[in-house]
């Protein structure tokens, strides 16, 4: 079969060995649609290791289920699915507390060998291990949810929905968010239900117009600006209640601070590895900053909320698609999704 594979340096499209049932808890899921994420840049830039060569990358997919093992029996063959890049046992303390992120076993589909060296869903088909809690039967009320919409509820959206709990954004909240990705911008979209203000922050004009005109959100351009006074600007001074840095690097993370409100929540969901900060202590404990780093995202635990938004049309996550291409042209998605050309690229087999 097709997919897309790791070379050492950056991606091909190859042949692959068709997925197997290895376990009885195992389902192998056809795939529909997948699509390109952030995530995928991080094993391309080194900022997440691990990655083999020749395994296949991608975690975001929606499918039909193909063959499922004998213990394998939430989603029998031919049932429609969304896929979760986090792969959980379920069974775990942190699992039966619903912080499926938090699980003693997690894995992750296609990021390499520091999360299980699980070959991933840019592909024609994937293996889903533990296919019971790891898949998500679009059925009932979910089965006239199109592929590209519940495509977002296995990571981008759920993660947006995540992070607008650990941000607790409600009525009368302001909630910033520093980077206009599809993250922070689903993330925003996400907050926004919840009937908070959001404010999107980037310092790429271009993403600031895109979150504007594409996405109808209150966003603002901190190319030449500092992001802490224009929030204040923005708010008369108030600040925000909470602040959700969706970038994954020092500079974003020294803005979340800036555009916070003494007493407020800055909410981590951006991806860092080896970076370092120093953090001033006296200046967090005297603003009272609450600092809230999101580890994995929980998708097993927000997924159905975010297909549930996007069923009753609240959120359209489709609008970040700018890019809809054939599996066998995945080299050139991702060389406009890493030049920033594209927003979110989706991968048809």
């Amino acid at each position: 079969m097709k997919a897309v594979v790791f070379t050492g340096n950056g991606v091909a499209v190859d042949d692959v060995a068709e997925p197997a049932i290895l376990e009885g808890t195992d389902a192998v899921v056809e795939v529909a649609l997948s699509a390109i994420c952030g995530s995928d840049l991080h094993l391309l830039d080194g900022k997440t290791p691990g990655m083999r060569e020749g395994g296949v990358i991608g975690h975001e997919f929606v499918g039909h289920v193909v063959a499922a093992g004998e213990s394998a029996t939430a989603h029998p063959e031919g049932t429609r699915v969304l896929g979760s890049f986090l792969i959980v046992c379920g069974d775990c303390t942190a699992c039966r507390k619903g912080r499926f992120n938090h699980c003693a076993n997690r894995r992750a589909l296609g990021l390499g060998t520091l999360t299980g060296d699980l070959d991933g869903a840019q592909a024609e088909k994937v293996r889903v291990p533990l296919a019971d809690v790891n898949l998500r039967s679009l059925t009932g009320p979910f089965a006239e949810v199109p592929d590209e919409h519940a495509l977002f509820c296995g990571d981008v959206l759920a993660t947006g929905m995540y992070a607008a709990h650990l941000a607790e954004a409600g009525e009368d909240d302001i909630v910033a968010v520093i980077g206009a990705g599809p993250v922070g911008l689903l993330c925003a979209a996400a907050s926004t239900a919840r009937g908070a203000r959001a404010i999107v922050l980037d310092a790429d004009p271009s993403r600031v117009a895109f979150a504007r005109d594409q996405m109808d959100l209150e966003a603002l351009d901190v190319s030449e600006v500092d992001a802490g006074e224009a929030v204040r600007e923005a708010t008369g001074g108030a600040m925000a209640d909470a602040t959700i840095e969706a970038v994954g690097h020092v500079a974003a993370f020294r803005s979340a601070l800036r555009t916070t409100a003494d007493g407020g929540r800055v909410v981590i969901v951006g991806v860092y590895g080896s970076e370092r900060y120093e953090l001033p202590m006296g200046m967090a404990w005297i603003r009272g900053l609450d600092l809230r780093f999101s580890g994995m995202a929980n998708i097993q635990a927000h997924w159905t909320d975010a297909l549930e938004q996007v069923r009753a049309g609240a959120i359209d996550p489709t609008v970040t698609i700018t890019h809809r291409m054939a599996l066998e042209d995945a080299v050139e998605g991702y060389r406009l999704f890493a030049a920033r050309e594209a927003m979110k690229v989706t991968l048809k087999p």
